[in-house]
């Protein structure tokens, strides 16, 4: 078979997919807000703050932009027929990997205020001992190969995509399939090491064989959010008619329930684990956010990121109303922000200068931002391309599994 089926010769293609103009201008006004509230920080000589509420926005966005790559690849190797007509919104998702690895790269002037670990007087005999890993050098190294091979197969996975939409050969299907092999083991090995670079080294002393895949969880959950929340938005807005109705929303949603499961489940094992091993090169992680005024939302990043996305979920027509679904999803989104404020800020202490508890409204701004500079991208990815892949084979299967 060389040709999508001649089925689906029968299938129109929807209009172009406008995303609602309030929701740009919302995202161009917390554009300017996040970088209004960078610069007043940075003016006020709050330089380790400033530079903790970059990384949380540069790296919040830019898990959104790499999930769009993973999904998709997912899918192809899982045969997710069900997806097949929602798969120009992760698609979109992949544009943000080439701005939001550039700027991610800027953390890097503020590694001194970040970073214990950069500073060329420490005689501290861990950070000697780990210093042919924790050095700047390797550190641009490794990150940019790691955004370059990201950016390699998400333009390879997505430029066969809409090749297919123009020659309807399942060929490209089929290349995608040994792309998506490929990345998945590639995306693994470079993930695990940016979230060492840019997360986990905030804080040499402490280290956890969890925390790359922790970050994996919360890139599927929050990802899976973000999908689900744009098919909601399409179908409130009545555009993808015939292609996208409340039974993929019900299947994206299942897939948004079960990646809440999957968080908490990792989550715990984590703190499980410290608990139970009770070691203080471990312990040292929780204990810093007990103390100091973090308490508080260290014991609400659970509720907001599993119990209640948990429990509303569980009745199927919350899993199929389009404006619960929206809500839900972010919630998720929301919490993925709380959670990165508490991997970040409190780490930006050391020794006698701890870092206190406050409220994270500079980091909140700052994220707002960069999440409204990838949703400019994403809806000009989106609105660029043809928003259904007509041709692809499993398209009919598609739609008839959600009839």
């Amino acid at each position: 078979m060389s040709h999508a089926t001649d089925a689906l010769k029968d299938l129109k293609a929807p209009e172009a997919i406008q995303l609602p103009k309030s929701l740009k201008v919302v995202a161009a006004l917390a554009v300017v807000a996040g970088a209004g509230a960078l610069y007043w920080s940075y003016s006020q000589g709050h330089h380790a703050q400033t530079w903790g509420a970059y990384l949380i926005g540069a790296f919040y966005a830019l898990g959104l932009g790499l999930f769009g790559v993973l999904w998709v690849a997912m899918l192809y190797l899982s045969k997710g027929v069900w997806s097949v007509s929602m798969r120009r919104i992760p698609e979109a998702m992949t544009a943000w990997i080439l701005p939001g690895g550039g700027l991610i790269l800027l953390v890097g002037l503020g590694a001194h205020s970040l970073y214990h670990w950069t500073d060329p007087s420490t005689e501290d005999p861990l950070l000697l001992h780990k210093a042919p890993f924790l050095n700047m050098e390797l550190f641009y190294t490794l990150i940019v190969a790691s955004l370059v091979l990201w950016q390699i197969f998400a333009f390879a996975i997505v430029r066969n995509s809409r090749k297919q939409d123009k020659t309807g050969k399942i060929k490209h299907s089929r290349t995608n399939v040994a792309l998506s092999a490929a990345f998945v083991v590639v995306y693994a090995i470079t993930f695990s090491v940016v979230s060492f670079y840019l997360l986990m080294s905030l804080e040499p002393h402490w280290f956890s064989t969890m925390y790359a895949v922790l970050l994996f969880t919360d890139m599927m959950q929050t990802g899976t959010a973000f999908v689900a929340l744009i098919a909601a938005i399409l179908i409130m807005k009545g555009q993808l008619k015939g292609f996208l109705n409340e039974n993929h929303l019900h299947s994206v949603s299942k897939m948004m329930f079960a990646t809440t499961g999957f968080w908490a489940y990792i989550y715990f094992c984590q703190y499980m684990l410290i608990w139970y091993g009770n070691i203080p090169e471990e312990t040292a992680y929780f204990l810093t956010r007990y103390q100091n005024g973090w308490l508080g939302a260290l014991l609400a990043l659970p509720l907001l990121k599993f119990v209640i996305p948990f429990v509303l979920l569980v009745p199927r027509e919350n899993k199929r109303k389009p404006g619960r679904v929206a809500f839900l999803a972010v919630l998720i989104l929301v919490a993925q922000f709380l959670e990165l404020f508490l991997l970040v800020s409190p780490a930006l202490g050391h020794g006698d200068h701890a870092a206190h508890g406050h409220w994270p409204v500079v980091e909140g701004a700052v994220t707002a931002g960069f999440v409204g500079l990838f949703f400019l991208v994403f809806s000009w990815s989106l609105g660029r391309n043809s928003p259904v892949p007509l041709k692809d084979p499993r398209l009919r299967e598609c739609l008839n599994l959600h009839q």
